[in-house]
């Protein structure tokens, strides 16, 4: 940690937020200490206070809305996650629709406003959700729960002369979404750690370095060789690969980050108990069912129930920093 620190010397102005995010996420592989548990304490009374406060609905909403993220509509991507709202639907006995976000930013108004009812968030944005939207987390998809975490990808196009990191210095680069765990806090990391720079160095390494819009958009670009490298996902660029979009020869891998915990599917604080519990039932029962294929990743996944305490270090990383989401997400 204290070489992390060091390599990123004193940050100022607009870098230093995600500067000392970083630096703090990095504590993730250290343990906690007195100061992080009792950081913990004060989320989690302050969370479950701010959850009991929220009024639930007295009655079932007549559209169920599932919003999805950037990177999860296309292709079989669609089809599947389109499958999904409508079984749920028909289990519970109500319509559903699906929301798709342009954006993280979207996606989280749509939930504060109570335009949405379920979503899935990366590990970084349902904090901001779990803040400003009143998300709560249920569930994650994976083959077990000891894999239920993926990793952030350095990747270039297939055919790219650049072998490492120290090859992409004047070269263009993208990052997904400036609230993506992995496919922004993450790389961005990798090279600091890596290449022994600061972040404001991140910002001038590249020729141009720039947000896609999400990891699907990424590795599209990297595919076409649009861009020459980009932060993605791994679990992401599998699901872009099972629907057709790219394939595994399109680009290579040349740096990997630590592993990182999985995105949670999360409900609103408000939505009726019994409705909660039908459709907890429902998604941890969904794999039986048959679903097409494309929402499951070739048949051998299925929903694991998780809770708010998975995440406890990236919340008291945002506590500690005593973060605005405003800021984050501007």
């Amino acid at each position: 940690m204290n070489n992390l620190l060091s390599v990123m010397g004193v940050v100022k102005g607009k870098h230093a937020l995600v500067s000392v995010i970083i630096a703090v996420l990095a504590l993730t592989g250290c343990g906690n200490n007195a100061t992080d548990a009792t950081q913990g304490e004060e989320m989690n009374a302050k969370g479950s206070a701010a959850e009991a406060s929220v009024k639930v609905d007295e009655e079932w909403p007549e559209v169920l809305r599932v919003g999805v993220l950037p990177g999860e509509e296309e292709g079989k991507l669609s089809r599947g996650n389109q499958k999904f709202v409508e079984d749920l639907g028909a289990e519970l006995g109500i319509k559903t629709e699906l929301f798709v976000g342009d954006d993280y930013t979207a996606v989280i108004e749509a939930m504060r406003t109570k335009k949405i009812d379920i979503a899935s968030f990366g590990p970084f944005s349902y904090i901001i959700a779990a803040e400003r939207s009143g998300a709560i987390p249920f569930a994650v998809k994976a083959k077990s729960l000891e894999q239920a975490y993926y990793e952030s990808w350095i990747v270039v196009p297939a055919d790219s002369t650049a072998q490492t990191l120290e090859d992409l210095k004047g070269k263009t680069f993208l990052f997904a979404d400036p609230a993506s765990t992995s496919g922004h806090l993450f790389p961005r990391a990798v090279f600091i750690k890596q290449l022994g720079i600061t972040t404001e160095e991140v910002e001038t390494y590249f020729s141009n370095l720039s947000f896609s819009g999400g990891h699907d958009k990424s590795i599209l670009a990297i595919a076409k060789g649009t861009a020459d490298g980009a932060g993605v996902c791994s679990s992401c660029v599998q699901k872009v690969i099972d629907a057709g979009l790219v394939k595994e020869t399109d680009f290579r891998i040349i740096a990997k980050s630590d592993p990182i915990p999985t995105s949670p599917f999360t409900y609103r604080a408000g939505l009726p108990g019994d409705l909660v519990e039908k459709i907890k039932a429902f998604m941890f029962e969904y794999h039986t069912m048959e679903p097409e294929a494309g929402f499951f990743s070739n048949g051998t996944q299925k929903f694991f129930p998780i809770e708010d305490k998975a995440y406890q270090v990236v919340k008291d990383t945002a506590k500690a920093l005593n973060m605005s989401p405003d800021e984050l997400l501007k």
